[in-house]
């Protein structure tokens, strides 16, 4: 009987194929069959890759990998960054935390000299507040501090802002926002600010901007966006997430991994597919699906234009994150501890079962010719 680093050998031998829809007429909703478990559809999308991208030989297991460390944009104490907030944003463990009133409490502390709320009318993150609200500039705060221990989160923010706190060019450019922060500091909160401000995320995520003041019942009627892993290029997320044309369509997805064993692909004419028909279980055999997996997503990230991927499962957090970590293992060059630590930090309810991580490990080992983490590591 071949052992699992054996089988993952012999599937490095075999072709990557893809396989256009349009030429497979009456195809079978779960193929079990290697060639068609890749589904091109053109469409007329810009972004699609041709064909021929899927058939290059992969990378041949006696040319090891030479371990590489996470760098992540160097982000000031204090600060948080605009992909920082979006993740926050999108968080879920169960259920969205942002449905919950006490998960964070975001200030918008941008005014001029016509009004201190004319700019939050005009537009403001999803679910902020007016500072003038909470912390007023004569009164001082206007909410009790058993009232903000209970955030888990507050986030604070200027029209723009990248100058350490307390500097020269932080008082002068953003006053307000200074003035709650210390505010706030003073009644033992510890509040952060958002890097480069409203513009800033505005630019990136125009989608989680609003004119709108929701009310507390009203949020869960918001729009959870799946987690951004690489900036601008790779999430995770849920089938259901990935059944919403609005996600997709925000995100500028192009090519999906759909993981699950029972939820058929949304959009087969708009959008490229990879479906990997896995269980989430114990006997569950990832020795195909993790190497199809990795050369899927490089290929779309690598693309000219480059593609934005969503890979996904049931509800976003053992399968998926099984295959986006054989991704960032094999083309980012990490071991299977820098990349699970990269994961939970953008996705942090992302848990792969003890049965993927046992295989991931050796996966590991495969691609770096030695074992570079253990179930103890992991677990620590």
């Amino acid at each position: 009987m071949k052992t699992l680093a054996t089988k993952f050998l012999s599937l490095s031998a075999r072709p990557y194929t893809n396989t256009s829809a349009r030429h497979r007429v009456g195809r079978r909703a779960f193929s079990t069959r290697l060639d068609e478990r890749v589904v091109n559809t053109e469409a007329q999308h810009p972004l699609l890759h041709p064909p021929e991208l899927y058939t290059r030989e992969p990378r041949k297991p006696e040319r090891l990998l030479v371990p590489a460390r996470p760098i992540a944009p160097y982000v000031e104490r204090g600060y948080v960054s605009s992909q920082q907030v979006f993740n926050l944003l999108s968080a879920e463990e169960g259920q969205a935390a942002l449905h919950d009133p006490y998960y964070m409490l975001i200030l918008d502390c941008r005014s001029t000299e016509r009004s201190v709320l004319h700019m939050y009318r005009k537009g403001h993150v999803v679910t902020a507040r007016a500072a003038v609200t909470v912390i007023h500039p004569v009164l001082g705060c206007l909410i009790s501090c058993i009232e903000l221990q209970k955030y888990s989160i507050i986030l604070l923010y200027a029209e723009e802002g990248s100058s350490p706190v307390g500097s020269v060019k932080a008082r002068t450019d953003s006053p307000d926002l200074l003035h709650c922060f210390f505010q706030l500091s003073r009644l033992g909160m510890d509040p952060v600010i958002l890097l480069g401000g409203f513009s800033a995320f505005r630019a990136s995520y125009p989608f989680l901007c609003t004119r709108t003041v929701l009310l507390e019942i009203e949020r869960h009627t918001l729009t959870i966006y799946p987690s951004e892993i690489l900036e601008g290029a790779l999430y995770q997320g849920s089938a259901s997430q990935a059944s919403d044309y609005r996600i997709i369509e925000n995100l500028q997805i192009t090519h999906v991994v759909n993981a699950t064993a029972n939820w058929p692909d949304a959009f087969p004419n708009k959008l490229c597919y990879l479906r990997l028909c896995l269980s989430d279980d114990a006997q569950q055999d990832l020795v195909e699906a993790l190497p199809l997996a990795s050369r899927f997503i490089n290929a779309a990230l690598m693309a000219e234009p480059a593609g934005h991927v969503l890979v996904h499962c049931s509800v976003g957090r053992s399968r998926s994150s099984a295959l986006t970590l054989a991704f960032l293992m094999e083309h980012r060059r990490w071991s299977l501890l820098h990349a699970l630590c990269w994961l939970k930090e953008r996705r942090a309810c992302s848990a792969p079962n003890v049965n993927f991580l046992r295989q991931l490990i050796v996966y590991e080992e495969l691609l770096f010719g030695s074992k570079l983490t253990s179930l103890s590591d992991i677990r620590r």
